[in-house]
């Protein structure tokens, strides 16, 4: 068993919840050979069965809004036998409620039994910031109480203390937005090589607290409360010098790699599982008025300082390099460079051709979809051309 497993359990008179004790107990007292049957690999000294490049991609490999930590789980078959526990833990419970509309579903989250459990193995190497951890993660109530209770304290004001940030924020963030930050700490996770860890991109990711920033004034802004959600902007602008509207709409997933430099117009929108490094801007041309920014679709990657300017689709897959500008419709699966922006290939559409981290949580939700869509499109163009013939 892994030396991080070993060293939460020495830290285990922390409290956590019942199952996440029974978890660490389990694993720790495991076989050291355990067979995961959806890897047919053997752990602790067996054969392999699998693929060794599969085995080493086995994250890559999970749902988008699924975590599986690097630092508690060095095999799938440890990852596995957590799930499994949590699994059994949530229908143990909804059998005790089965007539209960109203389960508390704090109870059967993964990813926040997971960042507990990286709060607790940090104080290995840091016990000095024991009093940080238990603040700011151990002793909240769920993942989205401790985010926002990080981001209350750090944009807090004269004018709206900690406490009345975050009450506003608990009371605006709807189910759809906490699933939404559920993605979003996954892809600040998995994406960036600087972080690798969820624990940490809840306490330091200025790109997250951003997201999650945004997430509460576009509630605030829907429900007509436009001076409070203007107010929150320009608190993201000050603190984390991002200009965001409210107003814009962003799906799940959303990887923003720094809030630095980024500006999104009102009339943008982003869909699901997209990444936006620093100094993107998605913004009008000043000709437009009404619907005048972008449309980004899903699975698109926004470089370093690249700019698309107008209302104008960036087709699903895309990838705009760093420092481009793009001024009209880029389609899907397409990579665009330059100034002005042309595109200069498509996407490589085998699961070895997505192999960074900006990339790699692609293959596995969007390859078929996208080969599917691209063969549709070659028979298209191959019957448009015959009849023009």
């Amino acid at each position: 068993m892994s030396r991080q497993i070993r060293r939460i359990r020495q830290h285990q008179n922390i409290r956590t919840t019942t199952a996440a004790r029974r978890t660490i107990l389990e694993l720790s007292s495991s076989s050291s050979a355990e067979k995961d049957p959806n890897n047919d690999t053997i752990t602790g000294g067996g054969t392999e069965k699998s693929n060794k490049h599969d085995e080493m991609r086995w994250r890559a490999n999970v749902p988008r809004n699924v975590y599986a930590s690097p630092l508690l789980w060095e095999t799938r078959s440890e990852w596995k036998a957590f799930m499994k526990q949590f699994q059994d833990d949530v229908h143990e419970h909804e059998h005790e409620h089965k007539h209960d509309t109203t389960t508390n579903q704090k109870d059967g989250d993964h990813l926040w039994e997971q960042v507990k459990l990286e709060a607790l193995s940090q104080l290995g190497n840091e016990p000095e910031a024991g009093p940080q951890l238990y603040q700011s993660i151990l002793s909240q109530g769920s993942l989205v109480e401790a985010i926002v209770s990080i981001i209350a304290h750090e944009v807090e004001s004269e004018l709206i203390k900690a406490t009345e940030i975050k009450k506003v924020f608990l009371d605006m963030l709807t189910e759809e937005d906490e699933e939404s930050i559920h993605c979003d700490v996954i892809a600040a996770a998995t994406r960036s090589p600087s972080v690798e860890l969820a624990v940490l991109a809840i306490l330091f990711h200025t790109g997250l607290h951003a997201l999650v920033c945004y997430r509460v004034g576009h509630r605030l802004w829907k429900v007509n409360r436009t001076g409070l959600a203007k107010y929150l902007q320009s608190t993201i602008s000050r603190h984390y010098s991002a200009d965001i509207h409210p107003a814009c709409q962003m799906g799940q997933g959303v990887y923003l790699c720094t809030a630095s430099g980024v500006v999104i117009g009102e009339t943008a929108t982003v869909g699901d599982d997209v990444s936006i490094l620093h100094g993107v801007t998605l913004g009008g041309t000043g000709k437009e008025l009404g619907d005048r920014h972008p449309k980004v679709q899903h699975g698109v990657i926004l470089k370093d300082c690249s700019t698309v300017l107008g209302n104008i689709a960036v087709g699903t897959g895309a990838v705009v390099m760093a420092k481009a500008i793009v001024n009209k419709p880029v389609p899907p699966l397409a990579i665009m460079s330059g100034v002005p922006a042309r595109m200069i290939a498509t996407r490589v559409l085998e699961v070895e051709a997505f192999d960074d981290d900006l990339e790699e949580h692609l293959a596995f939700k969007y390859l078929d979809e996208w080969k599917e869509a691209r063969e549709k499109q070659e028979k298209l163009d191959d019957t448009c051309t015959t009849r023009s013939k």
